[in-house]
């Protein structure tokens, strides 16, 4: 029962980080962000960026977050995934054996459902660029780690590019996903560090936003925090945190 609500839940962060990224790189967040990220992104607080990301004029740079506007069974998913979730959590007492049978029938077939509306993400990779080196005005050679959904592990990768990326950020999309070609920078909605629990590199992903500080939580529910600090230049001549 546990182990299907975290995956469900997992899908909706996922797919809520990337909607967030776009809300960041257009320089604007709708109302209720700053409050929820106080308290720690929720299971719904993921479900209203995605709804709200659907509502928007502008087509988001990955194609399968434009699709969402059209194709509703995935956030219908989702959505009843939560609804199970909120009744099992409310429930009093401990619930015998068949009631968490019950209870694991119904949310099976949904987690099932929303991994398949959602397979896009197993092709999307995740990549952590350690250097960036110039070849010529046109070439540039990118080296780091890469996650992939389909694979639970970091992979050393090295790859061509006819534009810079900076290093020490993450960077998601595939080449068929971004509608500029390039992939997508999710500064600062997630970073890697080496965990200081287990010392093992970790992908981490916004969880609760504290003024200038973002508290991020690792897949391994590790945490860390970092100060947000964005380049001036970048913000317009304003050094205001991009969260909070």
């Amino acid at each position: 029962m546990d182990a299907l609500l975290k995956l469900g839940e997992g899908v909706a962060r996922t797919v809520g980080i990337l909607t967030l990224s776009e809300f960041v790189h257009r320089g604007h967040l709708p109302d209720n962000v700053g409050k929820a990220l106080k308290n720690g992104a929720t299971f719904g607080a993921w479900l209203s960026l995605i709804d709200r990301l659907r509502q928007e004029a502008t087509p988001p740079r990955m194609r399968e977050l434009a699709e969402l506007r059209n194709n509703t069974r995935l956030t219908e998913f989702l959505q009843a995934i939560k609804d199970v979730r909120n009744d099992s959590s409310h429930a009093h007492g401990v619930r015998a054996a068949h009631q968490l049978e019950e209870q694991v029938e119904a949310l099976e077939p949904l987690v099932v459902s929303a991994l398949t509306a959602a397979k896009w993400l197993s092709r999307v990779q995740w990549d952590w660029v350690e250097r960036c080196e110039y070849l010529d005005e046109s070439s540039y050679l990118l080296i780091g780690q890469r996650l992939q959904g389909s694979h639970p592990g970091w992979e050393p990768f090295e790859r061509s590019s006819t534009y810079p990326l900076r290093p020490g950020r993450i960077y998601t999309g595939t080449d068929s996903t971004a509608e500029t070609g390039q992939p997508i920078d999710l500064s600062p909605l997630a970073t890697v560090r080496i965990c200081t629990d287990c010392r093992a590199r970790e992908l981490f992903l916004i969880n609760k936003v504290r003024g200038n500080d973002i508290i991020l939580r690792s897949l391994e529910d590790h945490f860390a925090d970092i100060t947000q600090a964005p380049d001036p230049a970048e913000r317009g001549g304003t050094a205001e945190p991009m969260l909070g």
